[in-house]
């Protein structure tokens, strides 16, 4: 028997916001990440504002992205 849960990704996170605000800047990152030339300041300038309107999202997504590296 497998007991594990199963494993969340960032799509999976995106699908459980309701914040239409913060669900557009997670779109966003999703859509910033998935370049092969990305730049840090290209991620920053999406993480600083979703940070100032919801701090717990951040943290999630970015504690979310390390487990997916």
């Amino acid at each position: 028997m497998n007991d594990t849960a199963p494993t969340e990704t960032l799509d999976t996170y995106i699908r459980t916001v309701e914040n239409q605000e913060i669900k557009g800047l997670l779109l966003k990152l999703k859509n910033e990440m998935r370049k092969p030339d990305v730049a840090w300041q290209d991620l920053r300038s999406i993480l600083i504002p979703m940070e100032q309107k919801d701090p717990n999202t951040t943290k999630d997504i970015l504690l979310l992205l390390i487990k997916e590296s």
